[in-house]
């Protein structure tokens, strides 16, 4: 618990950081506070309900993924558990530090292998690139098509790397195996305890690591792959309701158009620079609103940033809550069997 702790406490950091840039935002496009606050009950039971089937829908990827690639037993509501924890984690920190190592730290403290442990959290992010990317591009062509080349152009050449480095990952793994997933994450050793704790566990000798992570491609989870794709889109696809539906408030917008406005934010979010991409997800949103569609409007942005992200953190940090006091129980309950022995 005492790791939890210290992550608990630079997320407290990320969460002041991300709250200020939302701040800022709203001064500096003179935003009304009470704009922000007002909204309508029938929008934040929506977004509310997507918020929770965007968890779910993460939840029964990591449940699929380890229940295909995994040997430690796992229930569906653990799994929801675990990958709401990790989202909790995800918002608060820089993309891609937090996030897949809290997953593959409790799975490894469970008793997985390491390597198996890692793989499936890179796989999440993997699949969240395959879907994510091709729509990306397809947002850049629509940009480019009105004109909008500096849209056009982040939307096209961002994409474009994170497709590469993944296949590049997905390559080396089937040929170099674990060296070439521990040259990937070494960078982020010693930023984040978790982090370090996997990566030291990596380097601890085990049996036929290399040779494992080796066979650990998609082609092991071709019976699953429906299910994974379905979750997937339903991950990518959720966040964009949200938006068409608050921006419908100001203006018209076609569907399609929102899912475009949305991977554009998205594909600036991911970019490890700022807490939870908080900043550069508005402003790509923005940009792509503005731009493209001519919808000029700060306040539907950041009012759907609240719908979202701020919703998200308060229920996943609340199932974080529950998730660690159900961990405290279950230790208390063992010493205690332990010491009636």
């Amino acid at each position: 618990m005492s790791r939890i702790r210290q992550l608990l406490k630079r997320s407290l950091a990320g969460l002041i950081v991300s709250i200020g840039i939302t701040l800022l935002i709203a001064t500096l496009f003179n935003i009304p506070l009470a704009t922000l606050l007002s909204i309508p009950p029938s929008l934040l039971l929506l977004s509310l309900g997507l918020c929770l089937a965007r968890l779910l829908a993460q939840g029964v990827r990591f449940h699929l993924l380890v229940q295909h690639l995994s040997a430690t037993p796992m229930s569906m509501g653990e799994a929801f558990m675990i990958r709401s924890v990790s989202e909790f984690f995800a918002l608060t920190t820089i993309p891609f530090i937090a996030d897949e190592a809290v997953r593959a730290w409790i799975l490894i403290e469970k008793g997985e292998n390491p390597v198996v442990a890692i793989w499936i959290a890179f796989i999440e992010l993997i699949l969240d690139v395959l879907v994510s990317a091709p729509i990306a591009l397809l947002a850049g062509a629509a940009a480019l098509s009105r004109g909008a080349i500096s849209v056009a152009l982040m939307l096209i050449i961002i994409p474009a790397l994170q497709l590469i480095l993944v296949t590049t990952l997905l390559k080396q793994s089937r040929h170099q195996g674990l060296e070439s997933l521990r040259r990937l994450t070494s960078r982020l050793e010693g930023r984040l305890p978790v982090f370090r704790r996997v990566l030291n566990t990596l380097k601890q000798p085990g049996p036929n690591q290399a040779s494992l992570l080796k066979t650990l491609s998609f082609s092991r989870i071709k019976t699953i792959s429906a299910g994974l794709l379905a979750a997937t889109v339903a991950v990518m696809l959720i966040p964009a309701i949200t938006l068409y539906a608050v921006f419908s408030s100001y203006t018209a917008i076609g569907f399609i158009e929102a899912i475009f406005a949305f991977h554009a934010g998205n594909t600036l979010g991911v970019l490890p620079v700022t807490v939870g991409g908080a900043g550069l997800t508005e402003a790509g949103v923005y940009l792509f609103s503005s731009r493209v569609l001519g919808v000029y409007s700060w306040i539907a942005v950041v009012l759907w940033r609240i719908l979202t992200y701020y919703l998200t953190l308060i229920v996943s940090g609340a199932i974080l809550i529950y998730y660690v006091l159900k961990r405290l129980r279950e230790g208390i309950k063992s010493s205690r069997d332990a010491k009636s022995v």
